[in-house]
């Protein structure tokens, strides 16, 4: 089991979204109040339906939340409302059994009526008082069996060995994608000032023409020329200015296909691209918390070596120059803390050197290690998965010490009789050393909340990998060795 204590991150990752959304809520709330002094009321007819309840909710990105709990009669009908008026977005009435269907809410149409039954909610859904619910459900009419009939011909793919059938297959999910972006166009271009045209529009990829693409001097395209095209004019359709927005799963979409697709998976990259896309969400007080707030919990609790470094760049940038006004000072302390934690230990940043001694009281010092790699292991003798895993890290050193690598061992207790003796039933064979006054703080700036924790340092001294098992570090150790010697 690990030796850890609470993590910090743990509580932050759920405290930035929660903040997020609670001040939006406040916000939008009281903004929506001066449009519609009656508020909201949703009349809905289920026919099927009776004596259950019914939830009405929200999109807020990637997440479905909540507004409220009502409750169908005996007929199927049940009738959503409030005093204030409801935030534009995406909603959805959601029924037991996990079933849903989706309507559209503009500032301006807070008062309408759907009726449709169990047998099919799209299909036979009837809009009264409502212009773009008419629209949305012409479009989902449309689109469902059209996304139906694709999903069954990749499917026929997948069991198909008939180059032939394969062909026709293939042509035939070519068409209905054609009839589907026709149809998306037509419907914008009938009713620009529309939510639906907004939401087509956001979901348009950049359409690139190869003849407009630069070339080379034998005349073809350069290389990366459509990628650096498609990233370039990615966010050209959509309206940042639109709050509605913010209540779809839409700027999700296109805030997570530019980070993981368009964005090499390296922190300084990702940093510039969250900074792209949160300029362009300053149109948008809405759309700015939640581009904030989503990519800093995004890479705060990310899994991947490394992409801590975009969490203390967002933490720095946004949070801690007082620009994320929705947080209090409560997070923010948190915040910082974590900043302190983690901003002396990036990947690509020079460790902080260490002097520490050993078990005969001599003083050993990190920066004074003179070899091409170090190992830098932090452990508990009480920590069971230290003792699991401490034979993997000697058979480590075993492989690479004759390759110029070392191992700077730091025991996290202070017990230094009880230290000594598992250094002896270990047979331990590296520099073992202890800080017993707690002087170096090793804990603040390495971040050790857990046990065993290994830092992989070059020559310099530069952290190379963190957190890593002894077998990933052995296989990096390889790579790096090889490579070494190939130079």
């Amino acid at each position: 089991m690990n030796c850890s204590k609470p993590f910090i991150h743990i509580f932050l990752s759920t405290l930035f979204f929660l903040c997020v959304l609670l001040c939006f809520s406040n916000s939008a709330n009281a903004s929506s109040a001066k449009l519609a002094k009656e508020g909201y009321q949703i009349k809905l007819k289920v026919a099927g339906m009776q004596d259950t309840a019914c939830y009405l909710a929200y999109h807020y990105g990637h997440k479905i939340f909540i507004q409220d709990t009502f409750q169908f009669d005996k007929k199927g009908n049940v009738v959503f409302k409030g005093e204030e008026a409801l935030p534009g977005g995406i909603y959805l009435a959601v029924i037991p059994g996990k079933k849903y269907f989706e309507f559209l809410v503009n500032p301006d149409e807070q008062h309408f009526s759907l009726d449709t039954d169990t047998t099919d909610y799209i299909k036979n859904m009837k809009v009264k008082g409502s212009e773009e619910n008419k629209l949305f459900m012409n479009y989902q009419q449309f689109m469902i069996p059209k996304q139906r009939a694709v999903a069954e011909a990749r499917k026929l793919q997948d069991t198909t060995e008939s180059e032939d059938s394969l062909l026709m297959l293939d042509e035939k999910i070519e068409t209905l994608n054609a009839e589907m972006n026709d149809y998306r166009l037509a419907l914008s271009d009938k009713h620009p000032k529309s939510f639906i045209a907004t939401i087509i529009n956001t979901m348009q990829e950049p359409q690139v023409d190869t003849k407009d693409l630069p070339k080379d001097e034998t005349g073809k395209t350069e290389p990366q020329a459509q990628f650096k095209y498609i990233k370039t004019h990615f966010w050209d359709n959509v309206d940042f200015t639109d709050k509605r927005l913010v209540r779809t799963p839409l700027i999700y979409n296109k805030i997570s296909k530019y980070l993981e697709q368009l964005t090499v998976r390296h922190p300084d990259s990702i940093n510039v691209s969250a900074d792209v896309i949160i300029e362009k969400a300053r149109a948008n007080e809405d759309a700015f918390k939640y581009a904030v707030a989503y990519i800093t919990n995004t890479y705060e609790t990310s899994k991947i070596m490394g992409m801590d470094a975009v969490f203390v760049h967002m933490a720095q940038k946004y949070y801690l120059t007082g620009e994320a006004f929705w947080v209090d000072s409560v997070v923010l302390g948190k915040v910082k803390d974590r900043v302190d934690r983690l901003k002396h230990n990036l990947i690509g940043k020079k460790a902080p050197n260490l002097v520490m001694e050993d078990l005969q009281g001599k003083k050993h010092t990190l920066y004074d290690l003179d070899t091409d790699y170090c190992l830098v292991l932090f452990w508990d003798y009480n920590c069971g998965h230290c003792k699991k895993q401490m034979p993997d890290y000697i058979e480590l050193y075993d492989k690479f010490k004759d390759k110029n690598i070392e191992v700077f061992a730091i025991c996290t207790r202070i017990e230094k009789d009880k230290f000594a003796a598992y250094v002896d039933e270990a047979k331990l064979p590296w520099i073992n050393v202890y800080d017993p006054y707690n002087r170096t703080r090793f804990r603040e700036y390495y971040d050790i909340h857990s046990t065993p924790t290994a830092f992989l340092l070059d020559k310099d001294k530069t952290i190379l990998a963190k957190r890593l098992g002894p077998k990933q570090i052995s296989n990096l150790l390889e790579n790096l060795t090889e490579e070494k010697a190939e130079e």
